[in-house]
């Protein structure tokens, strides 16, 4: 089995929600996609209203693109994004919900390419307490992190940064395996070319430690499980990781709380489990104290059916929960990927939904017969609409932001008869 979707950029890549939300609202019963393609590697986008065909878009220089839904309220938008990084394949993403669950859609092809500068930071960590040689002491903002060992902790410690200039905050770590020190946010540091600056940790700057706990749904046995805190400060910057387990060990452990931490900072738990054919995560925000996590139940064994063939029709699109707001279908190999999201509400009553084929509105290359393709469903829960949150922006996790992940992956050699099930 082939686990997706398993990285973190900050907490949020895991979100899956295959970039959406963000953006202006648009004009009254319209549907305004916008496409991100910082690194203008290129890409062509469609749409479509109600059950309608799909139509491509004309070239937009504005990367905006709006559309009248009339009578209707369910809608398509499509966008084959270009690779941003050289031998990768081209992605699709699909994105077919109800106006009133995404009204204006974003789809992120490409990012900006930063232009970091070195600095220094050069932290006293003589007087937290318990640190020796050995540990190590990091630094993290604006997407990027350092850091350095503790060769004696009478000496400051020198962690050489590379990191976009600006005024920014900055996440300061002491830890070893996996216990922190100590954690602190250094507000508005001025981050210059080839500049240096020093910051001192004390005795008080090690708040006492929190917990995580994570409970597993009735019956599941993971093979493996993970357990993450990350600290993200008010400008969305000065981020990082304050706790962290793998294993056995990740149903209960520790995170050390932020020296500093004011309004605007939250934190997100996540608990990860994982067996041969389920993915069960939850990611949570919250401002403080302990925490509790309660997984999600694995999709029912064989609930799912898939197609072989290069745009499958997928079954048993009916998760048992009154919070599922989307499901997701990843299909890969080497040559595409291809995301789709389905809003609960487009989906309605429907359990079964055919991937649509937009190579000719695209102009994608469809998946090749007799080749592999990796397959993975997802149901994504949440008691809030989440579907308008942009994993590319960490400002819209909040501390109140409570999203569950239910993935089921397999694979299938692309016949074009038959079917399997998962998971």
């Amino acid at each position: 089995m082939r686990t997706l979707g398993l990285t973190l950029f900050g907490a949020l890549a895991l979100l899956g929600l295959a970039g959406c939300g963000g953006g202006t609202p648009p004009p009254a019963n319209s549907i305004t996609l916008t496409v991100v393609d910082s690194q203008s590697a290129g890409y062509a986008a469609a749409y479509q209203v109600g059950n309608g065909p799909w139509i491509a878009f004309t070239p937009s220089s504005a990367h905006t693109y709006t559309f009248t839904l009339g009578s209707n309220t369910k809608y398509g938008v499509a966008v084959r994004c270009n690779p941003a990084v050289p031998l990768t394949p081209p992605e699709v993403h699909v994105i077919q919900a109800t106006s009133a669950e995404l009204s204006n859609p974003k789809v992120t092809c490409s990012t900006p390419n930063p232009s970091p500068v070195t600095y220094t930071l050069n932290v006293d960590v003589s007087a937290v307490p318990g640190v020796a040689s050995g540990d190590v002491v990091t630094v993290s903002g604006s997407g990027y992190s350092a850091g350095s060992s503790v060769a004696n902790p009478a000496n400051p410690i020198p962690v050489g940064l590379y990191q976009p200039p600006g005024s920014q905050d900055l996440l300061v770590t002491v830890w070893s395996g996996a216990q922190f020190r100590a954690a602190k946010v250094l507000r508005n540091v001025n981050v210059i070319a080839s500049g240096s600056s020093g910051a001192t940790l004390s005795a008080g700057d090690a708040l006492p430690l929190a917990t995580v706990n994570t409970a597993l749904p009735a019956g599941f046995t993971p093979t493996f499980g993970a357990g993450r805190v990350e600290y993200f400060s008010q400008d969305n910057k000065g981020s990082g990781v304050v706790g962290n387990a793998s294993g056995t060990s990740a149903l209960s452990f520790t995170y050390r709380p932020v020296s500093g931490f004011a309004s605007g900072d939250r934190y997100v738990a996540v608990g990860i489990a994982y067996d041969s054919s389920n993915v069960l995560e939850r990611f949570r925000g919250f401002t403080t104290g302990n925490v509790s996590l309660a997984l999600p139940s694995p999709w029912p064994t064989g609930s799912l059916t898939v197609t072989c063939v290069a745009h499958p029709t997928v079954t048993g699109l009916i998760y048992a929960d009154p919070n599922v707001r989307a499901y997701e279908i990843v299909l890969e190999d080497a040559t595409l990927v291809y995301r789709v999201t389905l809003g609960k509400g487009w989906l309605g009553s429907s359990s079964s939904y055919s991937v649509p084929d937009l190579s000719s509105q695209l102009g994608y290359s469809p998946f090749a017969p007799w080749t592999t393709v990796y397959v993975s469903i997802s149901a994504l829960l949440s008691p809030q609409p989440v579907l308008g949150l942009d994993k590319n922006d960490p400002a819209s996790f909040t501390g109140a932001t409570d999203i569950s992940l239910v993935h089921a992956s397999d694979q299938y050699v692309l016949s074009n008869t038959g079917n399997i099930t998962l998971p």
